[in-house]
């Protein structure tokens, strides 16, 4: 009898220790899902209000921005800043010079950018302009939270480095159903002129995007049908891939007439517009170079010249020519093109002005480019400079080209854009975690409003078109396909 009641109390022993050890388990592990959860939200609020901390000196960098247009305005002139031994004042001047010298923080700062041991940073630029950071101080600029009429900075909240640039290699944009053309005015840096241009380079659809997205297999084909371009019926059960788009150049000499517009040269290639739509694929033998041959299927021109997609200015100024003016078939690459972070880029070789002996003038350059289809895609744009025998620019001043170890150009030597686009670099930190912003905003000089229609009516409206194949007659003096 006592030996069956010792064994029945070992037994619970050995219950009450495995529940002992299941509760320890279970414990722990909600013990180590809160800590989680406690590091995921703290982290999310760190990374949240980094951020903010970002928007706030891009919104410091808007207002920077408007103290230099101001400077400008009022006639200011580039100076070097003061150094730390300064007198505690920031001139027009050195404004000017901060906003049209900027650095990238990469970039490596020469013996003059140091005084009393302590580095002029162009990360403090904005702090500086707006009198954040005192004169000949450096480092980053707190942000206060508000809270119930009290401020505080629980969170450690700052703007470490804030870049403002006002010129750039490339002009970047979007485009969407709501929103499908943008105009833009070229604006070249100093001592550049828009007949020291011979290109541009066209670079469309990111090839990472959240909101346009690999074609999943699909291919860029999707718009090519018995080897012809035929826009489909938008399908919404497959994956958006990279959109037609369309580039459209006005240009004019510095004297011209409105016939001129209407007007191009065949040999030559001049013309004072062009319209080239770019139709995207992966099958290089539909984009191989060449025109249109007699007696084939293709309803486009191919571009393709086996390394990149070029279109010469023969081909560009032949689009003012309405009854031939086929789509140029671009070969892209659906891993995106090394280098440019794009997957579609084309180089379009620009006509001359249509005037004798004239010279493009730089305030009627102008480019459109828009998503005929309204798929939303981002583009870049870029000038080339025109090019010697020696493959450096004829201009030197229109360069902005990398060298090899030999000196040689490598790649297109691509023209300084200039007050064209704002870009506010600006990283935000939040106790000891960092986020990084870069926007890039247009200052309202290089683009405007193009109307998309010319009448809106309510009612039905009715119209008559008159048609004639004649090469010339007297109402219609220069038309001969429309």
């Amino acid at each position: 009898m006592i030996k069956s009641k010792f064994k029945s109390g070992a037994a619970s022993f050995y219950i009450v220790a495995f529940s002992t050890l299941i509760l320890v388990i279970i414990a722990a592990s909600f013990a180590s899902a809160i800590i989680a959860e406690i590091t995921r939200s703290s982290n999310s609020d760190l990374a949240q209000s980094a951020y903010d901390a970002a928007l706030a000196g891009i919104e410091d960098a808007k207002a920077a921005f408007i103290n230099y247009q101001n400077c400008l305005a009022a006639g200011g002139e580039s100076a070097k800043p003061k150094r730390p031994d300064g007198d505690g004042m920031v001139t027009c001047s050195e404004i000017v010079y901060w906003m049209e010298h900027a650095r990238d923080r990469e970039d490596v700062y020469d013996a003059d950018d140091t005084v009393n041991g302590k580095k002029i940073n162009d990360c403090d630029m904005v702090g500086h302009i707006l009198g954040r950071i005192p004169d000949g101080d450096t480092g980053e600029v707190q942000i206060a939270e508000t809270t119930d009429a009290s401020t505080n900075n629980n969170m450690q909240q700052a703007y470490t480095c804030v870049i403002v640039k006002t010129s750039d290699s490339k002009y970047v944009g979007s485009l969407s159903a709501t929103s499908p053309y943008r105009v833009v005015k070229i604006r070249l840096g100093k001592d550049i002129s828009a007949s020291d241009i011979g290109s541009v380079k066209i670079s469309w659809h990111k090839e990472k995007s959240e909101d346009e997205g690999k074609d999943g297999g699909v291919g860029f084909n999707y718009n090519i049908e018995n080897r012809q371009v035929a826009f489909k019926q938008k399908d919404t059960n497959r994956p958006v891939i990279p959109p037609m788009i369309a580039v459209q150049m006005i240009q004019t000499a510095k004297e011209f007439t409105l016939s001129d517009l209407n007007s191009r040269t065949k040999d030559s290639g001049q013309t004072d517009r062009m319209t080239v739509y770019l139709v995207p694929t992966e099958d290089s033998s539909l984009a191989q170079i060449g025109e249109k041959g007699e007696g084939e299927k293709e309803n486009f021109i191919r571009t393709f010249d086996g390394t990149n997609n070029v279109i010469t200015s023969v081909q560009a100024a032949g689009t003012n020519d309405h009854g031939k003016d086929y789509p140029f078939m671009v070969k892209c690459n659906e891993e995106g093109i090394s280098g440019i972070g794009f997957v579609c880029s084309a180089k379009i070789d620009l006509p001359e002005p249509i005037s004798v002996n004239g010279l493009r003038s730089n305030e009627t350059f102008v480019f459109v480019v828009s998503v005929p289809y309204g798929e939303p895609t981002t583009f870049a744009l870029q000038m080339v400079c025109k090019v010697g025998s020696d493959g450096k620019p004829l201009n030197p001043k229109c360069t902005n080209q990398e060298l090899d170890t030999a000196g040689n150009p490598v790649g297109d030597s691509v023209a300084m854009l200039d007050k064209m686009q704002v870009i506010i670099d600006s990283t935000g930190r939040a106790n000891d975690l960092f986020r990084r912003l870069e926007i890039r905003l247009d200052p309202g000089e290089s683009t405007f409003g193009f109307p998309l229609y010319a009448v809106q009516v309510d009612d039905p409206f009715d119209k008559t078109l008159e048609v004639t194949s004649e090469a010339s007659n007297g109402d219609y003096p220069s038309y001969s396909n429309w």
